[in-house]
């Protein structure tokens, strides 16, 4: 705070816990130190809709781009999944590294998008140990591949609880993920007439997700004066 952004007694500053929590506090210059004092709780809006990503393992740069954004745009679990046609495989040594890794970027984008609850980010999973996990069985589950015959249409979403975005990898969904994730109950829809990129793909469906809800709060909010 003092040698990268310059603050100095008086100044104030928002710190949160990633948990929920966060405060506004005035900054005190005490010799070397840094303190903050008066924390003053800010105000935390509970979603009553909220979205679970799950995409499946791409290449690092495009899979941390999408953990970014999906972060600043209010994604609060993210689920990476192994596919059938994903070739990207993370070796038992270098999970906790990765995940370690993504955890600093998810934390960040929150930082950055002033967001008081970080993502929860799971390890990866396979998408048959997604299909029967129970972990998830109360989600609203939707699949988009780009050769499903109905068009995305979020009108009628659930009011409340979690809707689950399950998104494929660079080499798109195997007729045999997409025929499992149907009799699981998953709803399979498309984005358009565009064949899109696995990050692409992700950040186009959250953001029409978000526009729908936040819309359909907006219709329902008190008039301001």
């Amino acid at each position: 705070m003092r040698h990268v952004l310059r603050l100095g007694t008086g100044d104030s500053v928002e710190v949160f816990n990633g948990e929920g929590q966060g405060y506004l506090g005035d900054v005190e210059i005490q010799g070397s130190q840094v303190v903050v004092k008066t924390l003053r709780p800010l105000s935390s809006e509970q979603a009553p809709v909220r979205i679970v990503l799950a995409p499946a393992l791409i290449k690092a740069a495009k899979f941390e781009w999408i953990l970014q954004k999906a972060t600043e745009l209010g994604v609060h679990q993210i689920v990476p999944l192994a596919t059938r046609l994903s070739d990207i495989r993370i070796p038992e040594g270098k999970l906790r590294l990765r995940l370690q890794r993504w955890d600093r970027i998810v934390i960040e984008a929150s930082k950055q998008s002033r967001r008081l609850v970080a993502p929860r980010l799971h390890e990866p999973i396979s998408f048959s140990d997604l299909l029967c996990s129970g972990e998830f069985s109360t989600c609203t589950k939707m699949l988009f591949y780009e050769k499903a015959s109905n068009l995305w249409s979020p009108d009628d979403l659930p009011g409340s609880g979690e809707i689950m975005l399950c998104i494929g990898p660079e080499g798109g969904w195997e007729s045999r993920e997409v025929e499992q994730a149907q009799s699981s109950g998953i709803s399979v829809f498309s984005l358009g007439p565009w064949t899109l990129r696995a990050e692409t793909a992700a950040i186009a469906a959250v953001s029409i997700l978000q526009h729908h809800l936040f819309g359909r709060s907006s219709q329902h909010s008190e008039p301001r004066a």
